[in-house]
């Protein structure tokens, strides 16, 4: 072999060589980076569970052994509590299934939350129910997470690890917009997401409206906005809760024929965009599964009701954690456009106003 095919195959295996090297570099680089994340997802869901405890010792009453032993145990099936959605296979009636599955988990947990915490006011067994969503969000999260790193750790799948570790940025968002909920839940300070509540509230104010709650958990108030009829309804406060916004909407249609059907939620940002920009749409403004957004829309369609939406922008961590200042000055703005949206309905028109989101720290 001369010198230049000497040459040519060493160039070669140095190059396959440096090849296998780099992949394994990256692949090791890749694995270092899930196993931050994973380990930080760890500490947030303890972190959350710790402060889950603490709340409940707080309102228990009881500072045994024995009792927190219980309690931990007790805490801990909840947090590994599933909601199993019913069979789609086929899908008429699959929203009243779905509506039953939900309003079952809600009740069970709010029992088991009110027979752990019995010094607890019934706002207060609300914000720790709500305590207990995050605690189990984040520990699905990071079981999720988990699951599937081992799973490319098993199999020694560049692909698996390499998506994984692309997708992680995205995950830590939600993760920290999750735990931001920590703080507010266990202080009861109003959230990003209690924007739609908060406008319904400061318009029932401005217009000196009473409230009564015809079905459990949420509020109808009649208030007179310059000879137009309106009906505010939003979930009660100030626990966190998103109340039966459809049935109370049902309730108010079985006694008056609505114009004109307004809903207020906050929204999503896009990256770039101000948090507590309004805007406006049509149709139903309602996150969530769909049951109750299904329903009004249901309703909205069989009576004829035009809908209009007024929407709050911000990101996903701002509308899980303490409302921000920008949040709350679009709230205000928001006031002003639902208000005008009313001016433009003839007199003695009966309009629905519908203040979409969690309750927490909204008071009545």
């Amino acid at each position: 072999m001369d010198g230049s095919s000497f040459d040519l195959v060493l160039w070669l295996i140095i190059l396959t060589l440096f090849s296998y090297l780099s992949q394994e570099m990256q692949i090791l680089r890749a694995i270092s980076e899930i196993e931050t994340y994973i380990a930080f997802f760890k500490s947030t869901r303890d972190k959350a569970v710790n402060v889950l405890v603490s709340q409940f010792k707080r309102y228990s009453g009881d500072g045994s052994k024995e009792f927190e032993a219980q309690l931990e145990r007790r805490l801990s099936s909840l947090i590994e509590t599933y909601i199993i959605f019913p069979v789609d296979l086929d899908p008429f009636g699959i929203v009243k299934k779905i509506k039953h599955v939900l309003r079952t988990g809600e009740e069970r947990i709010e029992k088991e939350v009110a027979a752990l915490a019995r010094n607890a006011s019934p706002a207060d067994v609300q914000n720790l129910a709500n305590l207990v969503e995050v605690a189990r969000e984040l520990n699905i999260i990071y079981k999720l997470v988990n699951h599937y790193y081992l799973i490319a750790r098993k199999f020694k799948s560049l692909w698996l690890i390499l998506q994984l570790n692309a997708q992680m940025p995205f995950v830590l968002e939600e993760v920290k917009a999750v735990e931001g909920a920590l703080e507010s839940f266990s202080k009861g300070l109003p959230i990003g997401d209690s924007a739609g509540p908060f406008v319904a509230s400061l318009l029932v104010r401005r217009y000196k409206g009473t409230y009564i709650e015809p079905v459990k958990d949420t509020y109808v108030s009649k208030i007179n906005v310059e000879n137009r009829n309106v009906y505010v309804v939003r979930a009660k406060g100030p626990g966190g809760t998103t109340g039966r916004l459809e049935e109370a909407v049902a309730w108010v249609l079985s006694r008056e024929k609505a114009s004109l059907m307004i809903s207020i939620d906050a929204a999503l940002k896009y990256e770039g965009e101000e948090s507590g920009l309004v805007a406006h749409g049509f149709g139903i403004a309602m996150g969530g599964v769909g049951v109750e957004r299904f329903e009004i829309e249901e309703l909205a369609a069989k009576h004829g009701i035009p809908t209009y939406a007024v929407l709050i922008k911000m990101s996903e961590a701002e509308a899980l954690s303490t409302m921000t200042e920008k949040v709350y000055r679009g709230t205000l703005q928001a006031v002003d456009i639902v208000t005008d949206l009313i001016r433009q309905y003839p007199e003695n028109s009966t309009i629905i106003v519908l203040g979409v989101g969690n309750t927490l720290g909204v008071p009545a």
